[in-house]
């Protein structure tokens, strides 16, 4: 009896499905949404992002501007907001752990970065302030990313997944927002 009707393994299912270019079903579940490589604007190594998102089956971004200084991007998996980025050019010039310190509710933990000009980590949270050039002017653009789903008492490596993402996603938030250092 041959391989007819059963479940392949999984080598042999990803060479099927390349070949014949459709979706297979019956032998083990859905692989879920797949995040692209440019998210709300910005060209991101999926694989930053997905460490962040929970599995599921349906992926959505959405990008709001709020006036002429500030963004919002909205991650959402299967309906839920999991993820969330704001942009602010010319945010204000203040010290991140200072506002941190003084929000403990919202900062858990927090740390300061190793990359940006004024960055801190802390438990599903980072705020980076960097000072740069927008149209010939001096402002500072604000990077400020939540994970929603967030369990403070849970140690499961999110904080150094959101480290790894804010710190790709930074040099792509500016320039995208037109800021040059």
């Amino acid at each position: 009896m041959g391989t007819r009707g059963k479940c392949r393994g999984p080598r042999a299912t990803a060479l099927l499905a390349a070949a014949l270019a459709i979706p297979l079903s019956g032998c083990g579940g859905s692989e879920g949404y797949t995040v692209p490589e440019e998210i709300c604007g910005r060209k991101i190594d999926p694989g930053f992002v997905r460490a962040l998102l929970p599995e599921g089956e349906r992926f959505e971004a959405e990008m709001t501007p709020i006036g002429d200084n500030m963004t919002r991007c909205m991650l959402s998996v299967d309906g839920q907001r999991e993820l969330g980025i704001r942009e602010y050019r010319d945010g204000g010039d203040f010290d991140a752990m200072e506002f941190a310190a003084e929000r403990p509710r919202r900062f858990r933990n927090p740390e300061k970065a190793s990359f940006g000009a004024d960055t801190v980590v802390s438990d599903g949270k980072v705020l980076s302030l960097n000072p740069c050039t927008y149209q010939e002017e001096r402002v500072v653009y604000i990077l400020d990313i939540t994970v929603n789903r967030f369990d403070a008492d849970s140690s499961d490596g999110w904080r150094e997944e959101l480290e790894r993402f804010a710190e790709a996603y930074l040099p792509v938030g500016m320039a995208e927002t037109g800021c040059e250092e």
